[in-house]
């Protein structure tokens, strides 16, 4: 069979297991859009400094959430299901019963983050072939930003009629987790308990360190864009209700467009669609930096951003599960990952925060914003060399 009739056969309709998986993740989706209104209340509260406090706190928390998950795993029998659950639980319950401060918010956000997307790629990687994830990622990606847009016009008429109570939202979201976890995901089937056995030897592979460029250019600036999104969120709109007005219409503009397409994106096609969606969202922060003269342009930035985000992402899962493709216990591998993210993250954060030091808030905007352009487009670049490779290996398979 040639690779475009392994693309075709494959693509044109969801798997039982890709439709059972599409419940918690879109849950996911919908109590990821928390991040960007709690961002919103600490720079509104207090200042860029907090943030930086909430973030590294928040990356930490994520990293010791998937640590203790995986150590933990055999003894506690955390199947790829459970852990996906018990990611929405806790973080639901510490919102629920926590004050709301930067340090309860850090370790619920962030342990939300490290224990579902560590039980996500475990499942995806578990249950999905390397031919089904292209279409599988545009669907998957599509139920995230419209539940994501669902939750952030819920709470943005929360903050609309309480007088933009911050508590309000962060106990709707709380509601949201702990009922998600107890109703969502029992059709999907278990797989073997997530453990730790020797991640260290994953690390020490070539292909694994002929990686660590992409995973610092896609993820290791995620603390430093959580920053600069929030910054130019409070210098343009003023109010949290305004950001989730603005988010709303942006994040559902994102969501047609990749539903719309969902079909087209197939093993072939790979590096067009990711360097489409990076020429896009390179362009949008280059938006947000202009903003710091221009406050307008931070809502031609989101939308610009929204529009582009949902094609990044879904190419970025894609790849995420390609880098994954070599020698180690699956659980190892995603460990190692998520370690050496963290390990990343930490130093461009680090590094930034003693930059916020020596500018002034706008500086910092513009030069953050064109920090975040450049390592858009070099992700490209490297990109195209695995998307190569990984097609290849598809066709000769084939």
């Amino acid at each position: 069979m040639t690779l475009k009739g392994v693309a075709l056969s494959t693509h044109m309709k969801l798997t039982p297991h890709q439709r059972a998986l599409l419940p918690l993740i879109g849950l996911q989706g919908a109590v990821g859009s928390l991040g960007g209104f709690i961002g919103f209340f600490i720079i509104g509260r207090e200042d860029l400094q907090a943030m930086f406090r909430y973030t590294a706190g928040m990356l930490t928390a994520a990293l010791a959430a998937t640590f203790f998950a995986y150590l933990f795993g055999p003894r506690l029998k955390l199947t790829g299901r459970r852990l996906f659950r018990l990611g929405f639980l806790l973080p639901g319950l510490l919102i629920l019963a926590g004050d709301g401060t930067v340090a309860t918010m850090a370790i619920a956000y962030g342990s939300f983050i490290g224990m579902t997307w560590s039980a996500r790629h475990s499942l995806e990687m578990s249950l999905l072939q390397d031919a089904e994830r292209d279409s599988y990622a545009a669907h998957a990606v599509t139920t995230m930003i419209i539940l994501g847009v669902v939750s952030t016009l819920t709470a943005t008429l929360v903050l609309a009629v309480s007088a933009e109570r911050s508590d309000c939202v962060y106990w709707l979201y709380g509601a949201l987790c702990v009922l998600g976890a107890s109703f969502l995901g029992k059709a999907i089937p278990d797989t073997p308990h997530v453990c730790l056995k020797a991640p260290l030897s994953v690390m020490r592979q070539p292909r694994f360190l002929a990686c660590l460029p992409l995973f610092f250019l896609e993820s290791g600036l995620f603390g430093i864009s959580q920053a600069m999104a929030s910054a130019g969120a409070v210098n343009a709109l003023g109010t949290a209700s305004r950001f989730g007005w603005v988010a709303t219409l942006a994040g559902l503009a994102g969501g047609v467009a990749l539903y719309l397409t969902r079909k087209s994106r197939q093993v072939q096609n790979r590096t067009h669609w990711f360097g489409g969606a990076c020429v896009v969202v390179a362009l949008s922060f280059m938006l947000l930096g202009a903003s710091a003269w221009v406050p307008a342009l931070y809502i031609a930035h989101t939308v610009l951003r929204a529009a582009g985000t949902p094609f990044l992402s879904a190419s970025q899962q894609v790849l995420n599960q390609c880098t994954l493709d070599i020698r180690g216990d699956l659980s190892d591998r995603i460990f190692a990952r998520e370690f050496m993210l963290w390990v990343l993250r930490m130093v461009s954060l680090s590094l930034f925060w003693a930059l916020a030091n020596a500018l002034s808030p706008l500086q910092l905007l513009v030069a953050g914003s064109g920090l975040l352009a450049g390592a858009t487009g070099m992700e490209y670049v490297i990109a195209r060399t695995l998307f190569g490779k990984s097609r290849a290996a598809l066709e000769q398979a084939a």
